[in-house]
């Protein structure tokens, strides 16, 4: 698995911005940390999982149902076990837009603004989790059986689902003032994470992080953790092997020069961080490719 920092995720079209995924998750396999501007509904098929979303970490098992709001920093981990999960991508404008319902614009546009917020995990056990996901897979099938008037269909469907998520989830509460300090925290660590995705071959101290996002190491450390529910440390290596996997499976350049492209000039530590995260060494993952 291997996408961007901030994803600009494949929709169907500017006119009818959806789309579905169903991915498949090997042990060890994670989707990295990123953001996009639209809601994501993703259903757990089979296996468990870790969900880290807005500085949460969630365990995910089989019928669990994860909402990951506009803009948030989410990452999915398979520390144990292959995994599938249905995903649902739509741009709020599926649900309400200007010039169009003002009562379905008024619905979704405190949730784009970062004004409220809907719960992140909507376990199986909830007796409205159920009707929802029902709700989930009819839209699945919808969308990929492409019968005449789909479309018409799908957005009817995202403004159902919605609508009948918000009843039940939202999670705002008095949390206006909180969820508006919590955005601007994460728009300031999002400038930082863009710098780590293009800089992983440089060094980049935790103190020359920190300044970047104009806090002390400290304060830098609690609000890392806090967002992204790893360390920054954490996070870095993650990133760097990501790349070095990618870099493996898609390149022909050696493994000590891979290592160097990451950040990781030893060759040993390299290996030892790599099959540390990933369950395999360089040269199995190598072999693999062929």
């Amino acid at each position: 698995m291997n996408r961007e920092l901030w994803e600009d995720t494949e929709l169907a079209g500017r006119t009818f911005p959806f789309n579905i995924f169903h991915t498949a998750f090997q042990e060890h396999d994670a989707l990295r940390l990123h953001w996009h501007e639209h809601f994501e509904m993703i259903r757990v098929e089979r296996g468990e999982a870790l969900f880290q979303i807005g500085g949460q970490t969630y365990q995910g098992q089989r019928g669990d149902l994860f909402f990951v709001n506009s803009g948030e920093l989410h990452a999915i981990q398979s520390p144990r076990d292959r995994f599938t999960i249905d995903v649902a991508v739509f741009h709020p404008s599926m649900v309400g837009m200007p010039g169009g319902d003002h009562h379905a614009f008024d619905m979704v546009s405190p949730y784009t603004a970062g004004l409220k917020r809907i719960r992140n995990r909507l376990p199986a056990a909830e007796p409205e989790v159920d009707g929802i996901s029902r709700l989930l897979m009819e839209l699945v099938a919808e969308f990929n059986g492409r019968a005449e008037h789909y479309e018409q269909a799908v957005r009817a469907l995202c403004q159902l689902l919605f609508t009948r998520i918000v009843r039940r989830f939202d999670d705002s509460g008095d949390s206006v003032r909180k969820n508006a300090v919590f955005l601007q925290k994460t728009e300031r660590l999002k400038a930082l994470l863009q710098h780590v995705e293009q800089h992983l071959a440089e060094p980049i101290p935790l103190d020359k992080a920190a300044a970047m996002v104009h806090l002390s190491p400290y304060h830098f450390c609690k609000m890392f953790k806090q967002l992204t529910g790893m360390t920054f440390v954490q996070y870095v290596n993650g990133q760097r092997m990501a790349e070095a996997e990618r870099l493996l499976r898609g390149t022909a350049l050696t493994v000590t020069e891979i290592a160097e492209r990451v950040g990781c000039g030893g060759i040993n530590s390299f290996s030892k961080l790599y099959k540390q995260l990933k369950g395999i060494t360089p040269t199995a993952t190598r072999q693999q490719k062929s």
